[in-house]
């Protein structure tokens, strides 16, 4: 009889583990796009550094360098993506911050009008080690 109980007790706790773990995943950002994307290439800095896009419209952040760089969002409000690739945790909760391996690509829709600024974190020869380069992205300006 215990040893039953410790099963459906088991199996119970598994259930709630997985029904959590599919209510994190539907808690990110719909994936809804405009359809336009934007690339913004890496490689000494940001190219473009200044880009205007609609809402909704995806921006790509593409790194051409050989080592990691790092995006950090600086002043996006909590409901400000409608889509993201790369700005997740493992429990969808969306982080300021992705890091782009070489050669690879991050993402991001944003939502609503407004003036979204970045920095790029690379690493360089120059003394410190770090480089950091600011990138601006508004939305909502003149296509």
């Amino acid at each position: 009889m215990h040893k039953e109980w410790t099963l459906r007790s088991r199996n119970r706790g598994l259930a709630i583990v997985t029904a959590a773990l599919m209510i994190a995943a539907c808690a990110g950002p719909s994936t809804s796009r405009t359809g336009s994307v934007h690339d913004i290439r890496i490689a000494e800095g940001p190219d473009p550094a200044d880009l205007i896009v609609q809402p909704g419209d995806e921006v790509r952040w593409v790194n051409a360098r050989t080592l990691p760089v790092r995006v950090d969002l600086i002043n996006v409000p909590p409901d400000g993506l409608s889509c993201e690739r790369g700005f997740s945790n493992f429990f969808a909760s969306i982080q300021e911050s992705a890091t782009i391996k070489p050669n690879h690509t991050t993402s991001a829709c944003f939502t609503k009008p407004g003036v979204v600024n970045y920095n790029l974190r690379m690493e360089s020869a120059l003394p410190g080690g770090n480089v950091v380069v600011p990138g601006v992205i508004r939305i909502g300006g003149k296509p």
